[in-house]
C-alpha cells in the first residue's frame, strides 16, 4: 500500500488552490498529511477501485460507520480489519499495524525481563527496566496522535552518551565488545535479547514509515529505537556477573 505524506501534499499543492484532493485506491494518508488538507479547507476524495464504492470523505462519514482500505465505507468493522486511526480501517498486516505489534512484544519481553530480576533480588535492573518500560509504552500514543517525541534521557544518559558508551565500551566499562553466550549470566542475556527484539522493531518502523519516494516519516520514532537498543547494549556490560571477562566479539 502506497503512504500519502504532508511532505508530498506540500510538493504537489505549491501554488495551487483547490477545495478537494483526490487520494488514489490504495494510497494511504498519514496523520499530519490529513491535518495538512484540513487546516487548508481541502477535502480529502478516496477513489474506489470498483464501481459502486461510496466516497469515503469525512465530513460525510455517516454515523457509526468506518473507512476500508479502499477508501469505501463500511457499515460495521469486519474480523480481518483492524483500527489504524479513528475510524480508518486497515488490514491486520499493515505495516503500521505490525509496527505496533512489535513494540507490544518489545514491551512484553522487558515485563519478563523484570520478572527475572525480581526473583534475582536485582531491584537495580528492575528500576532501570521499568523506566524503560515507560518510555517504550510512550511510543505508540506518539506514533498515533502523530507527536514528536521530546529529547531522550534513559538511566541518567542522554542519546549522545548512550550511543559513546555502545561504541567505546573499553573506554566506559573496560572491556572490548562482546560476543554473546550463555556465560553472561541471566540477567544479560535477557538484555541482550530485548537488544535483538528492539532492532527488529526499529526494522518493523523503518518499512512503516517509508514513503512511497523512500523518505522517512518517523525518523524521532526510528532514532529512538536505536538509541534504545544501544541502551540495552550498554546495560550488558553494566549487569555483567562480578568478575566475568567477555570474550571479544572481533569487531
Amino acid at each position: 500500500m502506497a503512504v500519502l505524506t504532508e511532505s508530498e501534499l506540500r510538493r504537489k499543492l505549491m501554488n495551487q488552490t483547490v477545495q478537494t484532493y483526490p487520494i488514489e485506491a490504495g494510497t494511504l494518508p498519514t496523520p499530519a498529511a490529513l491535518d495538512f488538507l484540513k487546516e487548508r479547507g481541502i477535502r480529502p476524495i478516496f477513489e474506489a477501485q470498483s464501481p459502486g464504492v461510496k466516497d469515503a470523505a469525512f465530513k460525510t462519514l455517516p454515523p457509526g460507520s468506518f473507512i476500508g482500505p479502499k477508501g469505501e465505507i463500511l457499515e460495521k468493522k469486519p474480523e480481518g480489519l483492524t483500527h489504524l486511526k479513528g475510524r480508518d480501517l486497515v488490514a491486520k498486516n499493515h505495516p503500521i499495524i505490525r509496527f505496533r505489534g512489535k513494540l507490544d512484544l518489545l514491551c512484553a519481553k522487558i515485563i519478563s525481563a523484570q520478572l527475572i530480576g525480581a526473583q534475582m533480588g536485582r531491584h537495580d535492573f528492575v528500576s532501570d527496566l521499568e523506566e524503560i518500560l515507560n518510555f517504550t509504552r510512550s511510543l505508540l500514543p506518539a506514533e498515533l496522535r502523530g507527536e514528536r517525541l521530546q529529547d531522550i534521557k534513559l538511566c541518567s544518559w542522554e542519546a549522545q552518551e548512550i550511543k559513546e558508551r555502545s561504541h567505546n565500551p573499553v573506554t566506559y566499562f573496560g572491556h572490548r565488545h562482546m560476543k554473546s553466550t550463555w556465560k553472561m549470566g541471566p540477567l544479560t542475556v535477557a538484555l541482550n535479547e530485548l537488544r535483538a527484539t528492539v532492532r527488529e522493531t526499529e526494522l518493523s518502523a523503518a518499512e512503516a514509515f517509508q514513503d512511497s519516494a523512500g523518505q522517512t516519516q518517523r525518523e524521532d520514532l526510528i532514532m529512538a529505537l536505536n538509541r534504545l537498543s544501544s541502551l540495552f547494549y550498554v546495560l550488558m556490560f553494566k549487569y555483567l556477573p562480578e568478575g566475568f571477562v567477555p570474550e571479544h566479539s572481533g569487531i
